[in-house]
């Protein structure tokens, strides 16, 4: 169902309301009780394409989330094998 906003006639309070699009029901206020009015909302149903929108800077942080992802794999193969160190002292003395 869709989200539509209102506003109070009396106290100016917007509210969200849920209701299907032919509906026409009366909308009073969560605060006073008055009778309120459908406004013009934004609403967030609509994709922004092209280059610099968020949708490049999710494919990016998706990627880096699936590298990262690998590398953890590799650090905790590495752990289990030995190979791995955890502080600098100990790479100190496995260089030494």
């Amino acid at each position: 169902m869709p989200t539509y906003d209102y506003k109070c006639t009396k106290c100016k309070n917007i509210q969200e309301e849920f209701h299907g699009i032919s509906e026409e029901k009366e909308i009073l206020c969560n605060k006073c009780q008055g009778k309120c009015k459908k406004i013009f909302s934004t609403g967030g149903n609509f994709i922004l394409k092209g280059e610099g929108w968020s949708t490049k800077e999710y494919k990016i942080k998706t990627e880096m989330t699936k590298k990262n992802s690998k590398m953890k794999g590799i650090s905790k193969d590495r752990e289990r094998s030995g190979e791995a160190v955890k502080s600098l002292k100990e790479l100190k003395n496995k260089v030494s």
